[in-house]
């Protein structure tokens, strides 16, 4: 007999269909057309179906035997669904009048109770309704069912047209067939209403009857009355259905008669044959009513129909048999519906027979449960479920959410999250495919697996490379281009964390780095988190679906991962299109291995203060109806015939999920649960389950089970466990050779013990309970040795095939071990060595934290006197280690450093690496007079002293810096680029000296410093200094930045445009010939801010986002802050839409927020205020509490009253946003609070408004001088429009209304010309103030009228608002 479930018959297309012609002739039959289908006796449906199948497939070449229709797919489907049909029509009369007896026998006849005589119960009970059934009990009752079809009616067009006129049915034509005809009629009488009806189908049928669309089965009326009578009745009526069902499912075929006699079991007829047949299996499962199974439905198993059925029949046909007292044998009818239902809904599992071969040769294969048709089956966890899909749904559609899964080890977190990817992408089998409703990528964090930089992450994404390259072109290209335009040579970085997304860009695309300190990045590590986030963005922007990032074991995520992580959820690129983000992260999480101080913790409580909501998930044991759920579907087996073993392995293990999972597999190797090739089924043996001891925890008993194991496979799990969860099998392979211990064959044989799989590459544990229990087989003692020793074999094939990958992997397999595994001093420094290389690799990837920890082992490999004999090994672990150290704010650290290196550093330029550091380490803790201090006075041993005064003078040291000092320094710089033209400075060649690149990355940092302290005055002499360095020892990555600061010195402050802006050009030509991007953002900066002065505003703003663009590409996340400002600064002074602008400004804010920059959002949050006063949104609250990179909460007012630059941008804001809407007292006073600040910051102020603003509080003639000089001598294109509408408010205040009408004129059509929407309102609004302040109100309404057009234009809804109350109240 055939293993398999069905035979699956088909027409060509797939689909088996009715042919009602062909059966009509043959088949006699009642029918009932009508707008519910049609009503057939069940003998009919029986032919008819089968009689359909066999013409539907007579074409096809399949085998159309009766039997084999009979065994298809679509008639088993169709049976089944009669089945349930009459099952659950028992069941609803049975609760029925179970519930009429219970109301007749307790009700008091009060409360709408029922209320029966005694005698009608009896009446009922022992009456003629049971005696009728006590004598049609062995009965069939086909007979008596009816089955309901679906019936279309034909087309007009489909009919022949024979000249005699078409009858029509519709169900006004005849009565429908009652589906329970009265007490009194026998299923004969049917045949005179099929008679009635033939005679209104003479003219022909207007219908075709579907015979296979089956919509529900009844059974009469009475006959159903009499079978709920009581627990006897009851009992037969399952052994008649039994009878019934084995006519069904075999085509029409009867029971044999030997079958269903009250007395005689089936053990009695299966006799010595089919003893005989019986397997190894012992005697005490031999029960009787597994012989029964047997004998009673033979003729049904010789059909080739699945053994579950034959197995329920058999076991409702014995029910009334003496010998049959099984625990199988059904006692309600209620458990026979349930059990046909879950035929129907899962037939895959519960109508798939056991593949004996494959049973006996492999085993009970728990790790692909379900997979045989690619489901991820689920237990008990739906609520759950569903949360995690509603998290899902809101994050897609609002982008503020996140979503985690806790719980122990074991407890079925990751099955909740396959389940997840099953049902919201078109994940299958732990793979992904393209064109579900999602994406699902996903990662995994390992405890001893940490070597790679954001591994986790960069392997999900890595992945969704590789999904990619097989999609359409266009999309590849699409997402290819988006990549080399906005991150240019940076991509290279994530090349190197993702090499498949070298077949996004083609093999035109160069991706190496050679050098890891080639590309100059201010903080690598901000850089790739910058361009992982980019990469993000560009995916989400060319696909339309959601992309959704699943990360397991989030319990051992690393720092470096919790930062990239972190800034991809809150930090979407500035410059994004307002396309909604529909990317959903969730996790899974151990709940017993995170406290309040974990990272991951710490993340989710920083993503709610940025408004991300996390959804916590947390799951508990499986209750003992999920046990069954899960043990039924990984046996195939019905639950009412697992129930009793489920139950042995609840109390066992408590319900947990992986526990039972291997205590099944346990039982298999015992033999307690085997499959029977008698039964074509798993049985088992209970007692013996029962009886067995084993530990209280999972962990103890996979222990156990290990040490069951060979000797060779436990030790090959050992060595793979010291690398992790996943193992390439290529490390495998190699360690294998150097080590000469068999690994390879020991593993495989793991793999046939489903404690490992061998996948895609790589060696995985199926779970990380037998990782840990693998890894525990190791003594604690001895696993240092272990892992030291597998690491020096693996380190000298890396250094001698130079493979990067396997350096770290191997020096990681050491540090494991650490420093008393080491055997000898010399092994100690070649170990030392060995981490250098692997830092300097773990550099070049950006992860500082991990070179960091290379780094500082290198050191503690090195004994005492090592400065001494090691001295160029010590200096660059220590150098190096003080740079990771500073880049992971780990400045206690650093400080213990830094003192090393100045204290056994043996000259000057050992220590200039650490003295840079210690600059910025001083910046950076707010100590800037003392880093001042001793950038000067390392300036001044480099040779590049700026001031001859001695440095530890105890005043400020810059002032020292007189203005002829810097007079002479500017004209010296002055006369020697005067001698130089373009050409030659272009082709200037690159600066060597290491020295001189140093005092140039001090001047720069010099600039910055006392630029803090408000010393603008200054700041010429540095800029000087790194031109004549420049022009004497060739150009390095900073000299364009100090061309760039030349030109805006002259622009601004000599307002010498032509040849400023001569050098800011020249600068930016400069920057693009440098190799180093880490200095782009300050050049590009410092030019927008002189193109500010020179060109059209426009221009200017597209320039500061270039420049926040390169700051975040090269981690300087400081500068580019300081560019967001700008950017949306100069958006909201050019007129850009003021609803768009807020959305960037909450942006920019939630972006400085997240990077801690204090003085940046004091500077922006009034501009904010103003921004939604505007647009008519709710203000922020005027006091918002900044965190610092410490963690110190700030009061925004306080950190604004302690720079007054911070205040003079306020107090400006508030002057302006008071005029604006006209509250004149509040403008007078904030204009008095910023002229009283203003000669305290010569150099600060809103680019355009400092220089007007200065010479405002001047009376007469001075200032319209000034300003219209101004206008003439900078931009026009800014300035006009503005200077005419001050000139026509003076015109106003001086009474001279002619003139003023024309400078009102002149300054709208100044306002439009030059696209400055937002003036161009306000010019048309003074001038209604004008009009009407002069009674000439017509006038005055029509320009409050332009006013309100184009203040709504702006965005500005507040003031449209305000104008149009100004026209109604006129």
């Amino acid at each position: 007999m055939a293993t398999s479930t069905y035979h699956c018959i088909e027409d060509d297309d797939g689909t088996a269909a009715a042919n009602s012609n062909d059966v009509a002739a043959s088949t006699a039959l009642a029918a009932d057309y009508s707008g519910d289908g049609m009503i057939i006796g069940l003998n009919a449906w029986i032919d008819a179906a089968i009689e359909t199948l066999k013409s539907s497939t007579a074409s096809t070449g399949h085998n159309n035997q009766r039997n084999n229709v009979a065994c298809s797919r679509q008639y088993l489907s169709c049976a089944l669904k009669i089945a349930h049909s009459l099952a659950d029509q028992l069941c609803a009369v049975d609760e029925k009048k179970k519930v009429t007896l219970s109301a007749g026998l307790d009700g008091d006849g009060e409360g709408g109770g029922i209320s029966l005589d005694p005698s009608i119960i009896n009446e009922i009970m022992a009456g003629p309704h049971q005696r009728r059934w006590q004598q049609r009990k062995y009965e069939s009752l086909a007979h008596s069912i009816y089955v309901r079809c679906g019936a279309n009616v034909l087309a007009q067009e489909e009919k022949k047209d024979d000249g005699s006129r078409a009858t029509t049915l519709t169900s006004n034509d005849l009565e429908p067939l009652p589906l329970h005809p009265d007490e009194s009629s026998e299923p004969n009488d049917l045949g005179i209403l099929a008679q009635q009806l033939s005679s209104l189908l003479e003219g022909g049928s207007d219908h075709i009857i579907e015979y296979l669309k089956v919509r529900c089965a009844t059974l009469r009326e009475d006959l159903v009355r009499d079978m709920c009578i009581d627990d006897d009745a009851r009992m037969v009526a399952i052994h008649s259905l039994g009878a019934t069902f084995f006519q069904l499912f075999s085509g029409g075929k009867q029971v044999p008669e030997q079958v269903g006699t009250v007395g005689q079991s089936s053990v009695e007829m299966l006799g010595t044959e089919g003893a005989d047949r019986l397997d190894h299996m012992s005697k005490k499962t031999q029960r009787s009513t597994q012989s029964s199974t047997v004998s009673s439905v033979e003729p049904l198993k010789s059909l080739g129909l699945p053994t579950a059925l034959c197995d329920m029949i058999s076991n409702m046909i014995d029910r009334t048999n003496e010998g049959a007292t099984g625990d199988e044998s059904y006692e309600t009818v209620t458990d026979l519906r349930d059990d046909l239902r879950l035929m129907m809904d899962s037939p895959e599992v519960y109508l798939q027979d056991l593949d004996m071969n494959h049973a006996s040769t492999v085993g009970l294969q728990m790790g692909s449960i379900g997979g045989k048709d690619g489901r991820t089956y689920f237990y008990g966890r739906e609520l759950e479920l569903a949360t995690l899909k509603e998290s899902y749904q809101r994050s897609v559609s609002s982008g503020c959410e996140v979503a985690m899964i806790y719980g122990s080890s074991g407890i079925g977190k990751s099955m909740l999250s396959n389940k997840f990817a099953e049902d919201v992408t078109s994940r299958r089998d732990g793979h992904i495919h393209d064109g579900g409703s999602g994406v699902f990528l996903s990662g995994s964090f390992d405890k001893l697996q940490q070597s790679q930089p954001f591994h986790a992450i960069s392997s999900a994404f890595d992945e969704y490379c590789t999904l990619l390259s097989t999609r359409d072109e266009s999309t590849v290209e699409m997402v290819s281009t988006a990549l080399k335009r906005d991150l240019g040579d940076e991509i290279s970085s994530l090349v190197t964390a993702m090499p498949s997304l070298r077949g996004i860009l083609g093999n035109d695309c160069v991706c190496d780095q050679n050098d890891e300190n080639s590309d100059g990045a201010v903080d690598a590590q901000k850089r790739l988190r910058y361009l992982f986030c980019q990469f993000v963005e560009i995916i989400l922007a060319c696909q339309e679906e959601p992309l959704i990032l699943f990360l397991d074991d989030c319990q051992w995520i690393d720092a470096a991962s919790v930062a990239l992580l972190n800034q991809i959820l809150m930090m979407p690129n500035k410059s994004a299109s307002n396309k909604q983000r529909r990317f959903f992260f969730f996790g899974c999480c151990r709940d017993d291995e995170v406290n309040e101080e974990h990272p991951l913790t710490l993340m989710l409580s920083s993503l709610e203060t940025f408004g991300t909501k996390t959804t916590n998930i947390m799951l508990t044991s499986m209750s003992k109806e999920t046990v069954n759920e899960m043990v039924s579907t990984t046996l195939s087996l019905l639950p009412r015939l697992t129930r009793p073993l489920a139950d042995i392995l609840y109390h066992k293990t408590k319900g947990g999920p992986f526990f039972i999972k291997q205590l099944m597999i346990d039982l298999y190797k015992r033999r307690l649960l085997y499959p029977s090739l008698t039964h074509r089924r798993w049985v088992w043996e209970s007692d013996n389950i029962r009886g067995m001891e084993i530990p209280d925890s999972v962990a103890s008993f996979i222990m156990n089970s290990f040490h069951c194991l060979p000797p060779d496979v436990l030790s090959a799990l050992s060595v793979l466990s010291c690398f992790g969860a996943s193992v390439s099998i290529s490390l495998i392979e190699t360690l294998e050779a150097e080590i000469q211990t068999p690994l390879m064959a020991p593993l495989d044989t793991a793999v046939a013990e489903s404690i490992v799989d061998k996948r895609k590459g790589a060696f995985y544990f199926l779970h990380d309970k037998l990782h840990e229990a693998a890894y525990g087989a190791i003594g604690s003692e001895q696993r240092c040795l272990h892992h030291f020793r597998y690491g020096l074999a693996l380190g000298n094939v890396a250094v001698k095939e130079r493979d990067d990958v396997l350096l770290i992997t191997a020096v990681s397999q050491i540090n494991h071990g650490g420093p008393q595994a080491v055997v000898d001093s010399e092994q100690g420094v070649a170990v030392a060595s060995m981490n250098l290389d692997a830092g300097k690799k773990a550099m070049k990837m950006s992860d500082f934290f991990l070179a960091h920890s290379f780094f500082d082992h290198g050191i503690s490999y090195l004994r005492r006197g090592h400065w001494e004999q090691q001295y160029d090994l010590s200096l660059e672990l220590f150098n190096l280690a003080a740079k990771c150290a500073l880049m992971n704010a780990e400045h206690d650290h650093l400080e213990i450093l830094i003192q090393q290196i100045m204290h056994y550093a043996k000259c000057f330029e050992d220590k200039c690496q650490a003295i840079s550091i210690s600059i910025t380490l001083h910046l950076l803790s707010g100590n800037v007079l003392e880093g001042v201090k001793i950038t000067l006075s390392t300036l001044a041993s480099l040779g590049e002293e700026l001031s001859r005064s001695p440095w530890w003078v105890p005043q400020l040291v810059i002032d020292h810096i007189t203005p002829s000092v810097i007079k002479q320094h500017w004209s010296k710089t002055e006369a020697k680029l005067a001698e130089l033209s373009d050409e030659t400075l272009l082709s200037y060649p690159v600066m060597v000296d290491p020295s001189k690149i140093m005092a140039m990355e001090l001047l720069a940092q010099l600039y910055e410093l006392v630029a803090f302290v408000g010393e603008h005055t200054k700041l010429p002499i540095f800029v000087s200094k790194m031109i004549q360095i420049t022009l004497k020892h060739g150009m390095s990555p900073l000299s364009p930045l100090a061309f760039v600061q030349y030109g805006n010195y002259n622009v601004i402050i000599r307002r010498n445009y032509e040849v400023g802006y001569h050098y800011v050009k020249l600068g930016l030509t400069l920057m693009k010939q440098s190799p180093s991007r880490a200095h782009d953002c300050q050049i590009i900066f410092h030019s927008a801010y002189t193109r500010l002065h020179v060109e059209p505003m426009q221009t200017a703003g597209e320039l500061f986002l270039d420049a926040f663009k390169a700051a975040m590409k090269s981690g300087a996340t400081r500068y580019a802050m300081k560019c967001a400002y700008f950017y949306d600064a100069i958006c909201f002074w050019s007129g850009a839409n003021l609803e768009e602008l807020a959305r960037s400004m909450k942006e920019t804010i939630k972006q400085m927020k997240f990077h801690k920059n204090l003085l940046m959002m004091s500077f922006f949050l009034q501009n904010v205020r103003m921004v939604l006063r505007m647009v008519g949104e709710s203000a922020m609250p005027p006091q918002i509490g900044l965190m610092s990179a410490s963690g110190d909460t700030h009061n925004e007012e306080d950190i604004a009253d302690k720079i007054p630059a911070a205040m003079l941008g306020k107090h400006f804001n508030e002057f302006y946003e008071a005029y604006i809407f006209r509250e004149f007292d509040k403008a007078t006073d904030c204009a008095d609070k910023f002229f009283s600040l203003h000669n305290l910051t010569k150099f600060s102020g809103s680019p355009m408004y400092h220089r007007i603003f200065e010479k405002v509080d001047s009376k007469g003639d001075e200032s319209k001088v000034y300003i219209e000089k101004l206008a003439v001598l900078s931009s026009t294109w800014t300035l006009q429009n503005k200077t005419l509408l001050l000139q026509a408010e003076g015109q106003f205040s001086a009474r001279n209304f002619e003139a003023a009408e024309k400078l009102y004129d002149d300054a709208i059509v100044s306002s439009k010309k030059h696209k400055f929407v937002n003036e161009e309102a306000l010019a048309n609004e003074l001038a209604g103030h004008f009009y009407l302040d002069t009674g000439r109100k017509d006038k005055s309404v029509r320009y409050f009228s332009q006013a309100e057009e184009k203040y709504r234009e702006w965005g500005a809804v507040a003031k449209a608002n305000f104008c149009e109350w100004l026209v109604m109240d006129i």
